[in-house]
């Protein structure tokens, strides 16, 4: 019987002092049928040339690499990862993260002894920038049962995951437009074809370094939009089907008056018009009293 093709997918930029770690990770699985596809989003590194050495060093592997002259963003370089793979699984490794040695295999024997599953995932490491552990992430875990993805306060999707590509081909895909969110988007999506599973074991070590630690308002703000896009998105999908649990109107407006109270902390601390976003807020104020007060006061905080 022919092994299943599992794809490891990158979507790399600028991450040239670590994805030689990452692509050593993956080389050196325990599962032998793997793809490595490898798209780079015009980095200004030299990560192109780094990438294309290590191919010539290691030609007995099948690495796949495609580079972009202009830049697409996360989501259209995430897409065009999968279109490319050929495997009938597939899971993303961040450049400057890496798997444990057995990360594939161990997640492929759960979706081939249970054909149900469109994801198994697991925990991960939370590291240091030179990949030294400083522990386990608390939010990956096992949805709990009457919940899903979308509406659990405790488990949830995370790195890192093995979806069934079948199961993909009948979502509408990793949406391009998504800057940030674009993971959360596809779980969603994939769970409403298919139950997921959770393997309580880390086997992703996330990497924590001065550019991915970095948060300001500004990216606190575009993340928070994204995320409400994706909710909202998944809403209305689920709204037609009643088989798997759905957010409510409330939450997604609790999130979006999360997110025009942000934006106006943002604009005001660059100087620059806020009062546009804080008359947004004020008919959403109702809905989550408290939490506006606290985040009306830190809009006018230095």
């Amino acid at each position: 019987m022919t092994e299943p093709l599992v794809s490891i997918l990158i979507a790399n930029r600028n991450n040239a002092e670590y994805i030689g770690e990452a692509l050593d990770s993956v080389i050196a699985q325990t599962y032998p049928n793997i793809e490595i596809i490898v798209v780079d989003d015009a980095s200004t590194d030299n990560s192109v040339d780094l990438i294309e050495e290590y191919i010539e060093a290691h030609p007995n592997n099948t690495i796949l690499f495609y580079k972009s002259y202009c830049s697409f963003g996360c989501g259209r370089v995430k897409r065009r990862c999968v279109d490319i793979a050929r495997g009938d699984y597939f899971a993303f490794l961040d450049p400057d993260d890496t798997i444990a040695a057995d990360a594939v295999e161990k997640l492929l024997d759960i979706h081939e002894k249970n054909k149900c599953y469109s994801i198994v995932y697991s925990t991960h490491y939370l590291c240091e920038k030179d990949l030294k552990v400083k522990g386990v992430a608390y939010w990956p875990g096992e949805i709990p049962k009457g919940q899903s993805n979308l509406t659990s306060n405790k488990g949830h999707v995370s790195a890192f995951a093995l979806c069934k590509k079948s199961c993909y081909d009948l979502t509408l895909g990793i949406n391009p437009e998504y800057i940030v969110a674009e993971d959360q988007d596809l779980y969603y999506k994939m769970e409403e074809i298919a139950p997921v599973f959770f393997h309580n074991e880390p086997l992703y070590y996330y990497r924590k370094h001065d550019h991915n630690m970095s948060f300001d308002d500004d990216k606190e703000t575009r993340n928070l939009y994204w995320l409400y896009q994706c909710r909202k998105a998944a809403y209305n999908r689920r709204k037609s089907n009643k088989t798997i649990p759905n957010t409510t109107p409330k939450a997604l407006m609790t999130l979006k008056l999360d997110y025009y109270l942000t934006h106006a902390k943002s604009l005001r601390k660059s100087g620059k018009w806020y009062c546009g976003e804080l008359f947004k807020a004020v008919p959403l104020i109702p809905l989550s009293v408290r939490k506006s007060v606290r985040k009306i006061k830190l809009v006018f905080e230095n």
